[in-house]
């Protein structure tokens, strides 16, 4: 029966799976300032397994099986192409979480679907909103969606599985519902099997790297074939973003299973695709076991909307990035297709799949239907037709057609019912968009700086958002971008009279200008000067980019007025530029309530829920006209912020009853409490105001992370009715994130010791470190006084103590936590590092070689520690003339145990060790001497891009004893070009100049910590202090232990 109904329809239902599961856990209630707040992070990860059974959305037809896991972030967890039962996307019989996404939490395999800023989104492992329909043409649909809380974005997709198709497509739709320009990236990433000789057909001239940095393609400056995975077998982490080619299709062949996939979308909807490579050293196999247990190693193709994710360091270049202006959306659809035994892949979309080869010296282009066809297909060669026949073939179905003479893919024109479907000389057209900025741009130039703010704010940095604009300003007080891009920065911290003066002046200057009307508009409104809003609004609305944005909140004002048909005029005309924006839909919704259009209300939320059955306020509305009581509207992991969201919705529309409504159905939560509290008071319902105050107060504080405006008003009114620390400390987390820290600090302060909650003292212990006032270490203390078994207030202790380098103390207070915590390896890292730092070295050597690091992407703290233990006791080794045992150390120093949660990369800079074997090896044995000498002299000949660093000195202080006086000048000059203030190279010179006052200066100095954003590999010259001990020790004296290498 079953078979019969999938030949007549694709079927959708709900299956329970059981898979070896290895769990996160340990949610951290201490908040995560900066770009993800509100959300927190997640600490807790094992290596053993249960197994645990979950519900997944199955959607099948004869051709293709798919799985998604609504409560894994709604990733897409695999698909199979039914007739060989092989995988298109990676299905994972592990669902192994390992701390790789911005909030940790994270699985391989699948398609995951990311939003917001760079990086896994943050429910990529978190519960999601879905809802599964069956359409009538006899396809099924998954709806699946969230919302990204620090941008109060709202995204969907559709998964969508036709009848009789050998493809599924995502459509996407992505709501910004603020009222200000938000951060913008959205990337599709898939994961693929890397075995059966892989082949990656992305069509490009050029492969961008995070950075922006343009490289060649499909061959590197070495000539190996990269776009073949097994030719990457150098380096370590590959990121490739494909660029350069007009076209609307990329792939992937397992040669030797003659099976692929394929992904097509239009390229002004998807121009962005990337190749991932965890590496073929260990350094990236050692995921392999990390991520799955028995399905192998998995590369990732991407889709995105941007041509490449780009990190701070492409800001540098025409690769940067974008914002997503307030009240918009966009939307795209791809479509994703196995191929088979086509021998490779040209070419594909939804209709089809084609291959151009030669066989026992004949031309074929070989054909696998994506569906069912009956459709004439021709080939062309430079406008001469040289195959036409008609296709009638099944989804999967293979035929081969021969061409009359060799041709190259790249000449063809390929039409399905005479309609293009690829065009050879367009997609291989280099294109001429720029990929390098000119080295004659100034980045000292008032442009230039606000670009630069610009760029940190588009990634929510903010406080450096700000930074460059003052200097922008300090340059040009008139320059308008960065007057406005302040306002704006203002405007989110609730600075509206500093906004409101930078907006005056730009106005000044031009008063048309479309953003400053727009931020001058909504700055008034918050100031209540009501006739400056509306003309803000209303001039901004000639401009494209704010005209809808400008005419909701000229409804919204109206609306809170009631003049209800003054308000629908404007929601009308945002609709007539933007049918499907969803702040004039709700508006509409509620206007025609209001009218008492009942029936045209209805109408709208039917059609909404049509295009979304996951929309919050078309469910509420729903129930409400039904008369029924209001439905959970929501599965999702923060339920509460879904309903406050919306109560903030009908709150800025003085709809407060509606507003109750919501928050009445919404579960337990403190914030929930004080915006009922609140709503009663608007509504004069004192009797309840008191009541709900009092409950917010019993309400636990943990995860309790206001972030809205709204948030704020409500928490400003709360302590003015009632002296609970809860609402002054939940306010200063809001300051706090919005960079107000010294009002943040009061309140905390004004708090005293009165709370019980230990995260309150670590918060305001850390604002007082950053803000360099003193009673840190007090309230570091008494957090762990509060909670002296919660490893958190261990370690933050312990951190405080290393910072200020009381390692004995930090020794003491870790070692304790470690005894109640044997399995934390946030606590066995610190105190691996404590023994080191007061020299208990083999204590911290034993820890090390029975701890299991459970690593994060690029973590290298616990080799750090192993390395650097060893090379401390080849030192002590070395002092007492002990070589054999300095040797066993430095031995020890080179390997990589991977219970330390990294694996060793093809290259290691290994010269410091070097070094400290030729002090040990006997002046006899001259082969090993020089044999060591030749390699740390001649590092630079075969390395010559890896960053410079005090191992460089080495290198120079021996070509220099050698008398490759030319050699050491030439390594010297490219480090100084590369860093001329670093440290460590003002040593090395001092060094060599023999000016011992300056070097004796310049020993007692720190390398400056620079601060490390998401993504990029710092490079830390973590040897300089070993190179210094060898100097105090004597062991760079001239002429001593080296004259009898010459």
């Amino acid at each position: 029966m079953e078979d019969t109904k999938i030949k007549e329809k694709a079927i959708i239902r709900k299956e329970l799976i059981v898979l070896k599961t290895y769990p996160y856990s340990d949610p951290s209630p201490i908040p995560e300032f900066g770009r993800l707040y509100p959300y927190n992070r997640f600490d807790g990860y094992t290596n053993k397994s249960i197994e645990q059974t979950w519900e997944m959305i199955v959607m099948e037809n004869n051709h293709i099986k798919i799985w998604i896991n609504p409560a894994v972030g709604g990733k897409i967890w695999g698909a199979i192409e039914k007739s060989t039962t092989r995988e298109f996307i990676y299905f994972n019989h592990a669902a192994k979480f390992r701390d790789v996404a911005m909030r940790g939490p994270w699985t391989s395999g699948g398609m995951e679907i990311n939003m917001g800023i760079i990086g896994h989104t943050p429910s990529c492992s978190a519960p999601v909103d879905y809802k599964t329909i069956e359409n009538e043409d006899g396809s099924v649909s998954c709806f699946i969606g969230a919302t990204d809380w620090p941008s109060r974005t709202e995204w969907r997709v559709e998964i969508k599985l036709g009848k009789d198709a050998a493809h599924f497509s995502t459509k996407s739709w992505w709501h910004n519902n603020s009222c200000m320009s938000q951060s913008y990236y959205q990337w599709n990433n898939v994961g693929i099997k890397t075995s059966g000789n892989l082949e990656y057909i992305y069509p490009g001239q050029h492969r961008l790297g995070h950075d922006g940095v343009p490289q060649s393609w499909p061959e590197d400056d070495e000539k190996r074939k990269i776009s073949f995975y097994d030719q990457n077998n150098y380096g370590e982490y590959k990121s490739y973003h494909v660029f350069g080619a007009y076209t609307d299709f990329w792939g992937c062949y397992w040669h030797n299973d003659q099976f692929g996939m394929g992904h097509s979308a239009p390229y002004d909807e998807k121009p962005g695709k990337k190749i991932w490579i965890w590496g073929l050293s260990r350094y990236g196999m050692i995921w392999e076991d990390l991520l799955t247990d028995e399905d192998g190693q998995y590369t990732e193709v991407q889709s995105g909307r941007l041509f490449n994710q780009s990190i701070a360091a492409s800001s540098k270049t025409p690769f940067k990035h974008r914002s997503f202006l307030p009240y918009t959306y966009d939307t795209w659809e791809e479509h994703w297709f196995p191929v088979k035994n086509t021998g490779g892949l040209t070419y594909g979309n939804q209709q089809l799949s084609f291959y151009i080869t030669v066989q026992e010296g004949n031309q074929l282009i070989n054909i696998c239907a994506n569906e069912s066809l009956d459709d004439h297909f021709k080939v062309f060669h430079h406008t001469k037709e040289i195959l036409s026949t008609q296709l009638r073939m099944k989804a999967m179905q293979n035929c081969s057609f021969g061409l009359p003479y060799p041709v190259k893919a790249a000449e063809l024109l390929v039409t399905l019912n005479d309609s293009i479907i690829y065009n050879g000389p367009e997609q291989h057209t280099v294109l001429k968009r720029p990929t390098k900025l000119s080295k004659d741009y100034n980045f000292d130039s008032v442009q230039a700086h606000c670009i630069q703010a610009k760029e940190w704010e588009r990634q929510r940095f903010f406080d450096r958002a700000i930074t460059h604009y003052q200097i922008c300003l300090d340059l040009d007080p008139f320059y308008t971008e960065a007057l406005s891009g302040l306002a704006g920065l203002y405007f989110k911290q609730l600075k509206f009279t500093e906004a409101l003066n930078l907006l005056s002046i730009v106005l000044s200057v031009d008063t048309y200008d479309p953003e400053a009307n727009y931020l001058y508009g909504l700055v008034n409104e918050r100031l209540r000067n009501t006739a400056d809003a509306k003309d803000g609004f209303s001039i901004a609305s000639q401009s494209v980019e704010y005209r809808v944005a400008s005419f909701i909140a000229l409804a919204k004002m109206l609306l809170r007025e009631g003049q209800i048909e003054k308000a629908y005029a404007y929601v009308k005309k945002a609709r007539l530029y933007s049918p499907d924006n969803l702040q004039s839909l709700y508006l509409s919704i509620i206007i025609n309530n209001l009218k008492g259009n009942k029936k045209q209300s209805m109408l709208l939320i039917k059609q909404l829920l049509h295009t979304d059955p996951i929309n919050y306020l078309a469910k509420f509305e729903l129930n409400k006209a039904e008369g029924i009581p209001l439905d959970k509207i929501t599965v999702s992991e923060l339920p509460y912020e879904t309903y406050t969201e919306l109560a903030a919705f009908y709150y800025n529309v003085n709809l407060y009853s509606e507003a109750l409504k919501l928050l009445e159905a919404a579960p337990d939560y403190a914030m929930v409490y004080l915006w009922k509290a609140y709503l009663y008071s608007l509504s004069d319902s004192k009797t309840t105001v008191a009541s709900a105050l009092e409950k917010a107060v019993a309400m636990r504080p943990d995860f309790v992370f206001p972030h809205r405006e709204e948030d704020i008003t409500v928490l400003n009114w709360a302590i003015s009715q009632h002296n609970a620390w809860q609402f002054k400390y939940y306010l200063a987390l809001a300051h706090i994130q919005n960079l107000r820290r010294e009002e943040a600090l009061s309140l905390l302060n004004s708090c005293q010791q009165l709370p019980d909650f230990y995260p309150f003292y670590i918060v305001r212990a850390n604002l007082k470190e950053e803000l360099q006032e003193d009673g840190c270490l007090s309230d570091l203390k008494k957090a762990f006084q509060l909670a002296p078994d919660e490893w958190r207030t261990v370690l933050n202790l312990s951190n405080y103590y290393a910072a200020h380098e009381d390692w004995v103390q930090a020794l003491n207070i870790t070692s304790k936590g470690y005894k109640m915590y044997p399995d934390n390896y946030y606590l066995g890292l610190k105190l691996a590092k404590c023994f080191m730092h007061t020299h208990k070295f083999e204590q911290g050597i034993a820890l090390m070689t029975n701890m299991t690091v459970l690593p994060n992407e690029g973590a290298s703290e616990g080799r750090n520690s192993w390395r650097e233990t060893h090379l401390l006791c080849a030192f002590n080794a070395l002092e007492d003339k002990n070589q054999e045992k300095a040797t066993h150390h430095i031995n020890m120093a080179r390997t990589w145990p991977e219970n330390m949660g990294i694996g060793k990369p093809h290259h290691v800079d290994e010269r410091l060790e070097d070094y400290m074997q030729l002090i040990c090896i006997d002046h006899e044995n001259k082969e090993e001497r020089k044999a060591l000498t030749d390699k740390i002299t001649s590092y630079r000949m075969h390395h010559k891009l890896s960053p410079y660093g005090i191992l460089d000195f080495i290198s120079i202080f021996l070509m220099q004893e050698m008398g490759d006086v030319k050699g050491a000048e030439r390594i010297l000059d490219n480090w100084l070009k590369q860093d001329p203030d670093a440290l460590p190279l003002k040593w090395s010179i001092a060094f060599l100049k023999g000016n011992q006052q300056e070097l004796a200066e310049l020993s007692q100095q720190k390398v400056p910590v620079k601060e490390v954003l998401p993504y990029e590999v710092p490079f830390e010259d973590r040897s300089f202090p070993f190179v210094k001990k060898l100097h105090s020790i004597g062991l760079f004296n001239k002429h001593t232990h080296l004259a009898t290498m010459n």
